[in-house]
C-alpha cells in the first residue's frame, strides 16, 4: 500500500499539467476592479479664468460600480462655487447630485474611450449685492451627455478621465457645455 502511494504522488510530481478538479476557461478569467471613486477639484476653464476677474472652481466626488467589464453606474456630488468674484453683482453656487450610467469601449486597455449619462438635481443659489441685496434658490432638474477618454495607469490602480459635458441645463456662465477632467481610483 505504501509503496502505491510513493508511485502515485512520484508520477504527479512529475506531470507538469495542473491537475485540478474542474476545467479553467481562460476567457472569463479576466479580472478588473469593481470600484471606482473619482475625485475633481479644477477651475472652470474660460475666458475670464486669464483675465482673473471672476471665476468658479468645480470639486466633485464619485462612486461607480463596474456591472460588466463596459458598463458601470454610480453616483456623483458636485460643488460649484467662485474662487475670485470681482464683479461684486452677483455670486452664485451650485450643488449637483445625480446618477450615472457609463459605457466603455475597450475596457481591458489602458487608453478607453466612453460615454456617459447622467440625469441629475441641480439646486442653485443666488445673491444679488445691488440695492435691493436679495438671495434668491432655484431648482433645476437636468441630464449630460459627456463623450470622453480614460487613461489607466500600469496596474490599473489610477485613472484620468477627460470629457466634455454636454447638458441640457445652462452651466455657468450661460454656456450648455464644458469640458471636465477627473481622477479616479479604481479598486
Amino acid at each position: 500500500m505504501r509503496t502505491n502511494v510513493y508511485l502515485f504522488t512520484f508520477i504527479h510530481l512529475l506531470n507538469p499539467k495542473v491537475v485540478l478538479s474542474q476545467d479553467i476557461d481562460n476567457t472569463k478569467s479576466i479580472i478588473y476592479k469593481k470600484n471606482q471613486i473619482g475625485i475633481q477639484f479644477n477651475p472652470y476653464i474660460n475666458e475670464d479664468f486669464f483675465t482673473l476677474s471672476d471665476f468658479y472652481t468645480v470639486s466633485s466626488l464619485r462612486y461607480n460600480y463596474r456591472i460588466t467589464k463596459n458598463i458601470s453606474a454610480g453616483l456623483e456630488f458636485s460643488y460649484i462655487f467662485p474662487v475670485v468674484n470681482k464683479s461684486d453683482i452677483q455670486r452664485s453656487r451650485y450643488l449637483k447630485i445625480g446618477v450615472i450610467s457609463r459605457y466603455s469601449i475597450r475596457p481591458m486597455r489602458r487608453f478607453q474611450m466612453f460615454a456617459e449619462v447622467s440625469p441629475y438635481y441641480l439646486y442653485i443659489q443666488s445673491e444679488t449685492f445691488l440695492p435691493p441685496v436679495e438671495k434668491i434658490h432655484d431648482y433645476r432638474y437636468g441630464i449630460y451627455i459627456a463623450p470622453g477618454v480614460s487613461v489607466y495607469s500600469k496596474n490599473k490602480r489610477f485613472s484620468f478621465d477627460l470629457y466634455n459635458k454636454f447638458s441640457n441645463q445652462r452651466y455657468i456662465y450661460g454656456k450648455k457645455s464644458v469640458i471636465s477632467y477627473k481622477f479616479n481610483y479604481n479598486f
